[in-house]
């Protein structure tokens, strides 16, 4: 069994905490700044960050288990 798909979406999860490693780092600047305070459009900024991680753990890990029941791979279902 090929092990690329797990370790392309194993990749792209460390992309992802890379960047957000990144955007941390410029966060508590614009928390030192006082742009924090602004209120809902940083919020949302957030929340948005947190739901590109989750669709991305969620999906990516149903599309990883979809590689694995192809023909190319034994034990496939189809």
């Amino acid at each position: 069994m090929s092990f690329i798909p797990a370790l392309s979406y194993f990749a792209g999860m460390g992309v992802l905490g890379f960047v957000g490693w990144l955007l941390d780092g410029i966060l508590q600047d614009f928390v030192d700044v006082g742009i924090h305070e602004s209120g809902t459009v940083f919020s949302f900024f957030m929340y948005i960050w947190s739901a590109v991680f989750i669709v991305y753990l969620v999906f990516g890990g149903y599309y990883v288990i979809r590689l694995y029941n192809e023909d190319q791979y034994r034990g496939g279902m189809y």
